[in-house]
């Protein structure tokens, strides 16, 4: 079998499975069968194990507060606490620095995290942002950077880009693709065949831009 915590309510009529990283939930009716609900729990076993190694095998997120460390454009960056006042990056030594009070403060800590990253962004966008929609020939009305939980960037039909903040965390070439993405969104909104083919056009390895971010995404989300 396998350890799991149980949960009883009065409004459910049928037995459920949820497992985590940290345990197993299982959610039955107030009134339930305790004999009945241990074969059917038995007869699960096989697919409890089988989530939990997916869960194993899949990407973790960051939790830089734990880990001490964060994503830098691909590569790790140690974090470490001073007497300081604002973040400092050290690119040359793979640094963050982050002022001490931060270190007990978990709100004040992710905050500050989201905005070093956001800066980052802003900074590499303004970089090639300029030649890359020069290139495409897209007239941009507003660049806003903002956290996603699911997605990467947008494009409206007014041509105002938005670009998750979390993208600092990945190889500048991945960022390149997901501009390029969305420029090409300024031309055309939908992801037909059209589309894809101007993707291509400016950035021809796109198909395993893709599938990177299918496989990595999930490590560059924040805790």
């Amino acid at each position: 079998m396998f350890d799991y915590q149980l949960k009883l309510s009065k409004r459910r009529k049928t037995v459920a499975i949820k497992v985590t990283p940290d345990q197993v939930v299982v959610t039955a009716p107030y009134n339930v069968c305790e004999v009945a609900l241990e074969n059917w729990l038995k007869s699960k076993k096989d697919w409890v194990h089988a989530q939990r190694n997916k869960l194993e095998l899949a990407p973790s997120i960051q939790k830089p507060l734990h880990t001490r460390s964060l994503l830098v454009f691909g590569s790790v960056y140690k974090i470490e606490f001073s007497d300081i006042i604002k973040p400092v990056l050290d690119h040359e030594s793979h640094l963050v620095y982050l002022p001490e009070e931060l270190r007990q403060d978990r709100h004040e800590f992710r905050r500050a995290i989201i905005e070093i990253l956001t800066d980052l962004l802003c900074s590499y966008l303004e970089l090639c942002l300029e030649r890359l929609s020069e290139q495409m020939n897209c007239h941009i009305s507003a660049v806003k950077i903002r956290e996603y939980k699911s997605r990467w960037g947008s494009c409206s039909s007014k041509q105002a880009l938005t670009f998750n903040s979390l993208l600092a965390g990945a190889p500048k070439h991945m960022i390149d693709y997901v501009i390029v993405h969305e420029l090409a969104h300024c031309h055309v909104l939908a992801h037909n065949k059209l589309f894809w083919e101007l993707v291509e056009k400016h950035y021809q390895d796109y198909k395993s831009a893709r599938i990177w971010f299918n496989k990595n995404g999930k490590k560059l989300m924040i805790e």
